[in-house]
């Protein structure tokens, strides 16, 4: 089920009593716990409204607060938050759930009593038994990320209605320098629009003035100094990486995933693949692929294919601990800039 349709039918009243909300964005989840509270007058709320963190609370609690009956109201609204128990990863420090519990309430749900569960992980286990169960018989909301063409369209969307445009170069670098998240974009349109409030139309200088670079930015602007054999910049760069106290080995795993990206972009375009069609079977945004495809032009495969060689050897040398990391990496460098 999309968002606005759980929204619509909130309104209309048409209520299930069980609900699974997966995704991590931020932005629609907030969204979706209005929408729920806001069936429920303030008096309401006070009365029956409960929120459990399932990683501090039993389930035991959760499911006795689900059966209880309604007091002054005509229901009673749960939200169950972090049930790791529905996935495959191990939490430290987590109580240990009886899922068991949570399976019987929702093959007999109290019908005064509206279930919210926001399972805001990357992925479910879906062998196990109560997660089959919930999809099966609870109402599944995506709050997952949005992306491509529709992430583009909702943030323009967003800035129009508030009376704003956006260059398309300016929204390309935004939605990169975010990584596509919608919930840190939203983070940064306030400050980007009071910086275009005269004009109402925000271009790429305010995304690069106000808009900071994430660590892989970062990285990628090392690597493209080494490709093109900008020794100083290159080693000026890696220096402050070191004074930040970023450690060697994380700059190695960046730098592997985004050789890997070159490679695979590389290969792509050599086979005559247009670059929506490469962000489309790569699953990237296309100004990422737009970026590894102007930064590869100039490059030889066998150029790539050796320095990815070397940067996997490398990663093996410091983890194995043949040398000095920093000078490891120091010297990577220096071989290829």
């Amino acid at each position: 089920m999309k968002i606005i349709e759980l929204k619509n039918n909130l309104k209309q009243g048409n209520l299930n009593n069980v609900y699974l909300i997966t995704g991590k964005e931020r932005v629609f989840i907030k969204d979706i716990q209005k929408s729920f509270k806001e069936i429920m007058s303030p008096e309401e709320q006070e009365m029956n409204f409960s929120n459990f963190d399932l990683e501090e609370v039993s389930l035991s609690d959760v499911i006795n607060e689900a059966i209880s009956a309604p007091f002054f109201g005509e229901r009673r609204l749960v939200f169950a938050e972090n049930p790791y128990f529905l996935t495959a990863e191990r939490t430290k420090n987590a109580i240990e759930q009886d899922a068991d519990l949570l399976l019987r309430y929702i093959q007999n749900p109290t019908p005064s009593t509206i279930l919210v569960i926001f399972a805001s992980y990357d992925k479910l286990d879906a062998r196990k038994k109560i997660v089959k169960q919930l999809k099966k018989l609870a109402a599944v909301v995506d709050a997952g990320q949005m992306e491509g063409p529709a992430l583009t369209r909702t943030v323009k969307n967003d800035l129009n209605n508030a009376g704003y445009q956006i260059d398309p170069d300016a929204l390309d670098l935004l939605i990169n320098k975010t990584k596509g998240n919608y919930s840190l974009i939203i983070n940064q349109l306030d400050k980007l629009k009071m910086y275009s409030l005269k004009t109402k139309q925000i271009d790429r200088n305010a995304i690069t003035e106000l808009v900071p670079q994430s660590l892989e930015d970062n990285v990628f602007d090392l690597m493209n100094e080494i490709l093109n054999k900008n020794i100083y910049q290159a080693e000026e760069l890696y220096h402050q990486f070191l004074l930040q106290k970023i450690d060697p080995i994380l700059l190695v795993a960046i730098i592997t995933s985004q050789l890997r990206l070159l490679i695979q972009v590389k290969i792509l375009s050599e086979k005559g693949l247009s670059e929506a069609t490469i962000s489309k079977n790569l699953k990237l945004h296309p100004y990422r692929v737009k970026l590894a495809h102007r930064q590869i032009r100039a490059l030889q495969m066998r150029q790539l294919q050796l320095m990815y060689g070397d940067i996997v050897n490398l990663d093996y040398q410091i983890k194995s601990g043949q040398g000095d990391k920093e000078l490891l990496f120091d010297l990577f460098i220096a071989k290829f800039a």
